[in-house]
């Protein structure tokens, strides 16, 4: 009873970070009249209005992202195409990634080194899960050598992204906040909400990472067994 009592909490532990980061983009998501743009729109004004000349704008198959290799912004198509409030301040996030690079922070072009160290860690994890599964029906100790390994591995996107967020802090606060009140870009009374969307982005990816801990299709993903 006890193991099941700390396995449930270990569970809400992990997936409380994700779901309240989707609650808040949901939340914010309505299509709204008073919203003149969409958020790739948005995006593209600011990347012309700060002379971000190298930076590009282009749709993501999957997650809105900032690239300071390529120095493209990928915006996914409900980002880059809502009349919402979600939308809007996750397009100007991808700008004050750009803007954060502009201002030589060297520190966020290690973030992809990172990101690549992260999802090494989540195959071998997820490879060693799979293996340990069949060595217990062979060899019983290698199989709990095998599930020790799967568990550091797994857990070091949750680590890495752990580390990522006090860059992604000053992407939102230091540099995305200012963009947007400066100029004028959310009304007044949305400010309470723009915070909470930005406090939304900066910890998704973590949020993520730790629910992804408990998503079999993840691993599935990971292991190249199901399409992303």
């Amino acid at each position: 009873m006890y193991a099941l009592v700390v396995a449930l909490a270990l569970v809400i532990l992990l997936a409380i970070p994700k779901v309240w980061a989707r609650y808040i983009f949901f939340k914010h998501s309505s299509q709204r009249e008073d919203i003149p743009g969409t958020g790739g729109q948005l995006a593209k004004h600011l990347i012309d209005q700060l002379h971000l000349v190298r930076v590009k704008l282009k749709k993501a198959a999957h997650r809105s992202h900032y690239n300071p290799f390529t120095k493209v912004i990928s915006l996914t198509e409900q980002t880059m195409n809502a009349h919402s409030l979600t939308a809007v301040v996750r397009a100007a996030f991808e700008v004050g990634h750009a803007l954060q690079d502009r201002h030589n922070e060297s520190v966020l072009r290690y973030r992809d080194g990172l990101l690549a160290l992260a999802r090494l860690g989540e195959r071998i994890g997820s490879s060693a899960l799979l293996t340990a599964f069949i060595m217990a029906l062979l060899v019983p100790p290698v199989a709990a050598l095998l599930l020790f390994v799967a568990l550091v591995s797994m857990l070091t996107g949750a680590a890495v992204h752990l580390l990522l967020v006090p860059i992604e802090w000053r992407a939102g606060f230091d540099f995305t906040l200012p963009l947007l009140n400066d100029g004028g870009y959310v009304h007044p009374q949305d400010k309470a909400a723009l915070k909470q969307l930005l406090l939304a982005c900066v910890f998704s990816r973590f949020a993520y990472a730790l629910a992804n801990l408990l998503d079999g299709r993840h691993w599935l993903t990971v292991l190249e067994l199901r399409k992303p």
